[in-house]
């Protein structure tokens, strides 16, 4: 028999091997019968599937969407820490062991013993997402509530949330398109602006600058036809509004009566929206107060307004840019201007991803900064370097990235203000109980 040491060490591998045994033979005979005995589904592609990834084409230095992450990626918080189920982050699925069909095609119960398809990270992710957006919503309506306010626009507001809670990436697509809806407004010639909602048509739609942007205007107009005492322009700026407070970001002032272009002969000629490199930095920053002056905003206005950066990222395949500003892209906070005023930040010039596939980076890509934190990697572009570096802008980039609810305040007041450029004879959107007609700025 032996020394016993010896024996009950021998005694307890052949039970281990024998649990071992019997875990493989289970999930072989579950498999045979998910082949075999099971019908077979088609699997339903995510909801990210179902539209074009968006992009940054043209480089507009306003938010983009977010870009599709690989799987690989797990979640970040604020801090550059993981977050998700410590299944999907940890442990590897037994689904990976019978077939994407098989495996798609299983009722709960089995499922459940299999382990969580490919994309569980994604949809860890995604429920995280939703799930702080509605905390922020929650709290919203709450303070409302104590001051007495309700919105004429709730009817709509909810079927836009019911669009991000399905995919929480057409929060940052549908900021964006508030920006580009709102942002070709000249002043001098008194054209463009949100009053028209006219890149719901082809004409400017298809425009280098707006590319990603179709299926947001499909969404929207589609909720516009339910609701047609809103127009498409002011459900396009709503959308925006609305995102930004779903993120956890500030109450932002709108009102409606925005009236719509008739015809493609009213969309607004390329070339009004910002661009986020113009060779050097003196340049792009020469650019950049061009632009928004044209609209009538200042410096203040811009360096709050460039704080949108926080969410989204940009695609190469589309804008021939690459990464993400920050590890919170469905999140609304000050990290963007953290990042930007950080001291131990390292920044390389040139991300070797903007480059022709399998060459370095050598001046063939377009220009960026790498900026690596927490053993990752996100990125700049020129123009956030301009609000880095610019000694008129930087002032007001310290204090967003020490106080957000400094920032908070400005973003909002910019951003209402773009909302409104060029617009006329618009309609209080927030009624304060016990005071007829009454419009109060929410804090």
């Amino acid at each position: 028999g032996g020394h016993p040491a010896k024996r009950h060490r021998l005694e307890s591998m052949g039970t281990k091997s024998a649990m071992i045994a019997w875990i493989l033979i289970m999930a072989v005979l579950v498999a045979q019968a998910a082949a075999f005995s099971l019908p077979t589904a088609v699997p339903r592609p995510a909801p990210s599937a179902l539209r074009p990834a968006p992009a940054l084409l043209g480089g507009c230095v306003m938010c983009d969407s977010k870009p599709p992450m690989p799987p690989q990626q797990p979640p970040l918080d604020r801090r550059g820490l993981l977050v998700g189920s410590a299944k999907a982050l940890l442990l590897p699925s037994l689904a990976s062991l019978v077939s994407p069909a098989s495996a798609f095609s299983l009722p709960p119960a089995l499922s459940g013993l299999l382990g969580p398809p490919p994309d569980d990270g994604l949809r860890d992710t995604h429920a995280l997402d939703v799930a702080r957006m509605q905390g922020s919503l929650d709290k919203r309506r709450m303070e409302r509530e104590e001051r007495g306010e309700t919105r004429k626009s709730e009817g709509v507001r909810k079927e836009i949330w019911g669009l991000v809670d399905d995919d929480s990436e057409l929060a940052p697509l549908f900021l964006r398109l508030s920006f580009h809806t709102s942002g070709t407004y000249d002043q001098k010639t008194r054209t463009g602006g949100s009053q028209k909602g006219s890149i719901h048509y082809g004409k400017e739609l298809n425009q280098a600058d707006n590319a990603g942007l179709a299926q947001a205007v499909q969404l929207l107009d589609d909720i516009q036809k339910r609701h047609p005492e809103y127009s498409r322009a002011d459900i396009y700026t709503l959308a925006g509004v609305h995102a930004v407070e779903m993120m956890g970001g500030p109450v932002v002032p709108w009102r409606s009566g925005r009236v719509d272009a008739k015809s493609n002969k009213e969309a607004i000629p390329e070339g009004r929206l910002p661009q986020p490199d113009k060779g050097t930095l003196p340049k792009t920053a020469d650019h950049v107060r061009e632009v928004f002056g044209r609209m009538g905003l200042n410096d203040k206005d811009m360096a709050a307004l460039i704080g949108a950066h926080t969410c989204g990222g940009a695609h190469k395949q589309f804008s021939g840019y690459e990464g993400r500003w920050t590890p919170t892209d469905i999140r609304f906070d000050n990290l963007y201007y953290v990042f930007l005023t950080k001291k131990n930040l390292k920044y390389e010039l040139g991300n070797v991803q903007t480059a022709p596939e399998g060459l370095e980076w050598t001046g063939l890509g377009k220009k960026q900064f790498d900026v690596y934190y927490m053993n990752d990697v996100f990125f700049m572009l020129p123009v956030d370097m301009v609000f880095k570096e610019d000694p008129k802008f930087r002032p007001y980039i310290d204090a967003y990235a020490k106080d957000q609810d400094v920032w908070f305040k400005d973003f909002s007041e910019a951003y209402g203000k773009l909302l409104e450029l060029g617009t006329k004879d618009l309609r209080d959107d927030v009624v304060v109980a016990g005071v007829k007609g009454s419009f109060k700025t929410p804090q």
